[in-house]
């Protein structure tokens, strides 16, 4: 076992283990919430190295979900654009993209407050009369003598929504404090309200990520908190986070047509995400992903979408 992987500054081990453990609680430590998701989770390998950093992104995607009170200033945002009509199966389904990003907030360049996250929604649709959304939080990276004040902040703003998110302790963020990482914190909205079944992690912050990692990629299905957990959103919906080399994602349905989505910046951060909502009950038959150039990348066996609906 590598030095980074055995004092936990390899993110891929929440992504890892969250696939083994399909579901285990461990422990008080919020790692439990990492390891607490990603049912199907996949993600490309292509070497050791090159599957550190965008884990840490990948791993949030899989998380639990308690329906409370609205998040104010999603919620605020949210009415910027009005929500697009519902879509039904077929090929107009297939193609139906998420509506544009919003943003609520600003990190002012060399002025990266830790207590100050930017919110931005990733995506948005209509699906059986109700609003979805999907948003994520990032808090930039706060300086060591303030990071378990930051972790408090993050866990205060998610407790009300979840009472399965456990309060960290000051040994642990110290333990696992990474000072090249952004916290980040994803989670649903549906009519406004936002869920629980959200997640939290880290990925890289400005200028800090690897560059074997340019080119990586990762996922998984939102509103999943272990196999036998009933998702609480009214679809299936895949999260993806790719590196800054990503240049397209070509998704192809069972109905041959095909949906390629719009990649979304959160803040200055390097990593972009992208929503994929399942048309209806259509399975996936395949997922593209090419570099900057049009060189296509191996996917090493992505099987977003391609299981029937649950």
């Amino acid at each position: 076992m590598s030095a980074d992987v055995e004092h936990g500054k390899d993110p891929w081990i929440g992504l890892g283990l969250a696939e083994a453990a399909d579901g285990a609680r461990i422990g008080p430590a919020p790692v439990a919430d990492i390891l607490a998701g990603g049912r199907r989770l996949r993600h490309r390998r292509r070497t050791v190295v090159g599957a550190v950093a965008l884990a840490s992104v990948v791993a949030l995607t899989g998380g639990a979900l308690a329906q409370l009170r609205p998040d104010p200033a999603a919620a605020r945002a949210a009415s910027v654009a009005p929500a697009p009509a519902a879509a039904g199966a077929g090929a107009g389904a297939a193609a139906a993209q998420p509506e544009p990003a919003v943003t609520v907030g600003a990190i002012v360049p060399g002025v990266r407050d830790p207590f100050s996250p930017i919110r931005v929604r990733l995506g948005k649709g209509v699906v059986n009369g109700k609003t979805w959304e999907l948003w994520q939080a990032l808090w930039p990276v706060a300086p060591k003598e303030r990071a378990y004040e930051q972790a408090l902040a993050v866990w205060q703003e998610r407790a009300p929504y979840d009472p399965v998110v456990t309060k960290p302790t000051e040994d642990f963020v110290l333990h696992y404090y990474d000072p090249d990482s952004d916290v980040i914190n994803t989670y649903v909205m549906v009519d406004g309200v936002r869920l629980g079944h959200d997640s939290e992690g880290v990925t890289p912050s400005p200028g800090k990520l690897d560059p074997r990692m340019a080119n990586t990629f990762g996922g998984g299905l939102v509103g999943h908190r272990g196999k036998d957990d009933v998702p609480v959103i009214p679809l299936d919906l895949v999260h993806l986070s790719i590196g800054p080399d990503v240049g397209r994602v070509l998704v192809t349905w069972e109905d041959g047509t095909t949906t390629e989505p719009t990649p979304v910046t959160v803040g200055d951060s390097p990593t972009r995400h992208m929503v994929i909502p399942r048309p209806g009950t259509m399975r996936a038959k395949s997922w593209q992903f090419f570099d900057k150039n049009g060189t296509k990348l191996p996917d090493a066996g992505a099987k977003y979408l391609t299981e029937p609906s649950s």
